[in-house]
């Protein structure tokens, strides 16, 4: 092949249902290409911005790039070990689940997992009735993901059904390939064994949602599918060692979730201008674990001449309006300045971490802690209760006592001092300069650590010997 730009060939396809369909037809266009051609490049699938995967048009590019596609016993392994990621029903990247999905996605198609690639990706449409959904849910989909599975299977090389999301489990089939492992990605266990918390203020239970008898069937498939894992992938150390409790018999992996630190890096040469008065951010719905009434009481607690500059600015979807006016109640009688926004674009919640003072989380429970996380990439420094998962990620010096009012009305203290001082009690508005602790700790958490730790939990899960059959 002469020297030059990669070929690049452009598909598009309206109305797909099956956007795997395009990735197989690209795939075989490469089979027609001579070995010596082959040995210099690979696939590279990627998604256009603004394209709709959900049917509309899709645009996927093929590309030769060096260093993938292999002959012989020459080049990478990862063409011959793929992953195909499965999972429900296609959330937004606007929810905690849908952005770590796209993110595992992401790693996969573009090799960043080393010696690993994605084969496919496996989901369906969100929508539909109560009993069509049940259909799609225990049959239909559960049908489509083993034709897939034993398809890929048939192509040769080693492959892992990764499905991304515990509450999808019942997607793990009873009898597999044997070229096929099996990994379930966990992020928390509040559906599937959930606990009770004690709290000065009384106990709190970590999921508080009815079970009839469809959803205790459901919960059930679900747990069955992570006994059959070969892998469950979690993405904190206290989820790891909550599953190492209830599904002993399966290995377990720790796997940190990433975020594009790129994406919310503050910009030092163009900083925002501050919002007004002592701004702290709050991210979350109304559930029980958030704890937005204790948030309320540690602010009400605060002094008056701290309170007077506060401005409490609350975001995220899933607020009730019996929250919304509990909330608005207490900041009235406590003289404190409220905005609410509800479900805000990335664009804006991206304006707020850097105009704001600090994020406040006080949630007794998470399975990851999307907030404190993205807040650190921002700069903007948090103050955190000190709790499994999310307290841990963070440094000790961001986390407060759970129950500690005083800590916390002291902590919302300091934050009052520091931008009093700085901008001389609010009369010069000089924006907050970025956290440079929080800035060097995130980086443990960035796109780069998770594929180095995946690549390690997909090594493990596998066997490097020679290729087993397909059954």
């Amino acid at each position: 092949m002469a020297a030059g730009p990669s070929p690049v060939w452009v598909a598009r396809m309206s109305l797909m249902l099956d956007p795997c369909s395009m990735v197989e037809s690209m795939r075989w266009r490469t089979s027609s290409m001579a070995p010596e051609d082959r040995s210099r490049g690979g696939l590279g699938i990627a998604l256009k911005p603004h394209s709709v995967v959900n049917g509309f048009n899709l645009m996927l590019e093929m590309h030769l790039h060096r260093g993938h596609l292999q002959t012989g016993s020459c080049g990478s392994r990862c063409m011959d070990r793929h992953v195909l990621v499965v999972r429900g029903g296609a959330l937004g990247r606007d929810t905690g689940l849908g952005a770590a999905h796209a993110g595992v996605v992401r790693l996969l198609a573009s090799h960043e997992v080393q010696g690993w690639s994605l084969s496919a990706e496996v989901d369906h449409p969100l929508g539909g009735m109560g009993p069509r959904r049940l259909l799609r849910r225990w049959w239909f989909h559960p049908r489509r993901v083993r034709q897939r599975l034993k398809q890929r299977a048939r192509e040769g090389g080693r492959l892992v059904l990764l499905v991304t999301d515990q509450e999808q489990a019942h997607l793990v089939p009873r009898r597999v390939p044997r070229n096929v492992s099996k990994a379930v990605i966990v992020h928390d266990l509040f559906v599937l064994a959930p606990r009770t918390i004690p709290l000065a203020d009384g106990a709190m239970k970590e999921w508080s949602g009815r079970r009839g008898l469809v959803r205790w069937l459901d919960i059930r498939r679900l747990r069955r599918g992570l006994k059959r894992a070969d892998l469950l992938i979690c993405v904190s150390e206290a989820t790891a060692d909550r599953c190492r409790g209830v599904f002993p018999k399966v290995p377990v992996a720790h796997v940190p979730t990433g975020i594009s630190l790129e994406r919310y890096a503050p910009d030092a040469e163009d900083p925002a201008q501050p919002e007004p008065g002592c701004a702290l951010l709050v991210v979350g719905n109304d559930h029980a674990r958030k704890r937005m009434n204790f948030l309320a009481k540690a602010i009400s607690a605060c002094p008056d001449s701290v309170r007077r500059d506060l401005h409490l600015v609350r975001v995220g979807g899933g607020q009730t309006e019996a929250g919304r006016r509990a909330l608005t109640q207490s900041m009235q009688d406590a003289d404190v300045r409220l905005t609410l926004k509800g479900r805000i674009e990335d664009e804006e919640l991206q304006r707020l971490r850097h105009t704001c003072e600090a994020l406040l989380f006080p949630s007794a429970a998470e399975g990851y802690g999307y907030p404190p996380v993205e807040a650190m990439a921002a700069g903007l420094p948090v103050l955190v209760a000190d709790m499994p998962n999310h307290g841990s990620m963070v440094p000790p010096e961001y986390r407060l006592p759970v129950d500690d009012v005083e800590a916390w009305v002291e902590a919302i203290g300091a934050l009052h001092a520091a931008w009093s001082d700085r901008t001389n009690a609010g009369t010069n508005p000089v924006p907050r300069p970025a956290d440079e602790t929080l800035l060097r700790h995130v980086e443990r958490f960035s796109f780069d650590a998770q594929a180095q730790a995946l690549a390690a939990a997909l090594d493990g899960l596998v066997d490097d010997g020679t290729e087993a059959s397909v059954d």
